[in-house]
């Protein structure tokens, strides 16, 4: 232990502990933790002022499941273990079918680019 003993006992440790954290990222063990805060996540907000528009559309998709592409109440909040959850998309609904053009238009921050990462995947939505 005293001249390449130790060393080799270290790096053969060091390969173990390497490798299991390598997997549990692989895995992704580590899904709660990410979604951790110390701060609440705010509540739906169920009191917004919605166009009619966007009133129509949102019962229009509770009530047709025949769209290809279906999205219902879909709210994404990001939390961080050391800052205030921050609310990038409240209560979004559309829904759409074969041969549609569809595009999100809004002002810088509105939540387009949350939604798509949503529908792909890329991210998890917090509810809906």
């Amino acid at each position: 232990m005293s001249n390449l003993g130790g060393d080799a006992l270290f790096l053969i440790l060091e390969f173990i502990v390497y490798t299991g954290l390598l997997i549990a990222i692989e895995k992704d063990l580590f899904r709660k933790l990410r979604n951790y805060s110390y701060y609440p996540i705010p509540e739906k907000k169920e009191d917004l002022l919605l166009d009619p528009d966007v009133i129509n559309e949102e019962e229009r998709v509770r009530k047709d499941i025949n769209d290809v592409i279906r999205v219902v109440d879909f709210r994404k909040v990001y939390t961080n273990l050391s800052e205030k959850p921050f609310l990038a998309v409240e209560r979004i609904s559309f829904g759409l079918d074969y041969g549609e053009c569809f595009a999100l238009l809004g002002v810088n921050g509105a939540g387009k680019s949350t939604t798509f990462k949503g529908l792909t995947a890329d991210t998890d939505p917090t509810s809906g």
